[in-house]
């Protein structure tokens, strides 16, 4: 069984404390939210972070907010499954709701977060796209 790699956590209440964490790990720190990638991506060894900071716990990140007739605003902490079921996502915008409702499965819809979907760094394991894969083809 791969087990993760030691970190230390870092949970976040809100942006300001986030940034801090940031600015005082540095490059040894990523962020997470609902971790669908980063962790089994941890197992594998292709990211072993020391720190890792906790969005999850950051209201502002989350949901929905506005109406359809004035523009939505949706938090890059938002999960899938709350983007699929929200009532003027589904009337407004339904491709939207009907992609998010179509990610993965239902666990993962739960968990990953538009963010996350969003700035993922690999799009699939079986595509390299690290330094030494692109030095190697030239």
């Amino acid at each position: 069984m791969m087990r993760l790699p030691p970190f230390t956590y870092v949970a976040a209440r809100t942006l300001a404390e986030a940034a801090a964490a940031l600015a005082e790990h540095g490059a040894d720190a990523m962020l997470v939210a609902g971790g669908t990638d980063l962790y089994p991506n941890m197992k594998r060894r292709q990211f072993e972070p020391k720190v890792l900071v906790g969005l999850r716990g950051i209201r502002e990140l989350a949901g929905v907010r506005g109406s359809a007739r004035e523009g939505l605003t949706l938090g890059a902490g938002t999960t899938l499954a709350a983007v699929a079921a929200h009532r003027e996502i589904v009337t407004h915008y339904p491709a939207l709701a009907t992609a998010a409702g179509l990610v993965s499965s239902p666990q993962l819809r739960n968990m990953g977060t538009l963010g996350g979907n969003v700035c993922v760094d690999t799009r699939c394991n079986y595509y390299n796209q690290s330094f030494e894969w692109r030095r190697a083809i030239g």
